[in-house]
């Protein structure tokens, strides 16, 4: 009995989630302010935004405006429970299921679902990794390489 008041209020409480699809507007109505941002670059095919809230630190990837992909942690840099895994994940869950699936990797625990996004559970740092396959393109194709800034000119 105790033990399902406490995953009911854990349920309760768990305000971070990773909505993949969702828009920049979207993170910060459901998040609130951000705590941190980046823009796409030469070095990485898409922005940020970092959301903390209620115990944990949610890194949004961002392609367009939208939510491709997210890394969920604690902020005391714990490790979860099952409970809170699967919390987090459900919220993401767009009416299908994840599926766990075998990882190559002893550190890792890997789900999947019908439209190949993915969770990755890094048991060493203690994180959620969540892909969806736009942030899988957006990784694997070029990036484009801004124009170099004209130089002022100054006349006399």
């Amino acid at each position: 009995m105790l033990r399902s008041v406490i995953i009911f209020f854990t349920l309760l409480t768990i305000p971070l989630r990773a909505n993949l699809g969702d828009t920049v507007e979207q993170c910060v109505k459901r998040y609130g302010r951000p705590v941190g941002l980046s823009e796409a670059s030469a070095k990485t095919p898409f922005g940020t935004l970092a959301f903390a809230a209620a115990g944990y630190t949610l890194i949004v990837f961002l392609v367009n405006n939208k939510e491709v992909g997210a890394r969920v942690s604690k902020a005391d840099k714990s490790a979860f429970t099952d409970v809170e895994m699967q919390n987090i994940m459900n919220a993401d869950a767009n009416g299908t299921p994840w599926a766990p699936v075998p990882s190559t990797d002893p550190t890792c625990l890997t789900w999947s679902r019908d439209d190949k996004a993915t969770v990755l559970y890094d048991k060493q740092k203690h994180m959620l990794i969540l892909t969806s396959q736009e942030m899988v393109k957006a990784l694997h194709s070029p990036i484009p390489v801004p124009p170099p800034a004209s130089k002022p000119t100054y006349t006399d």
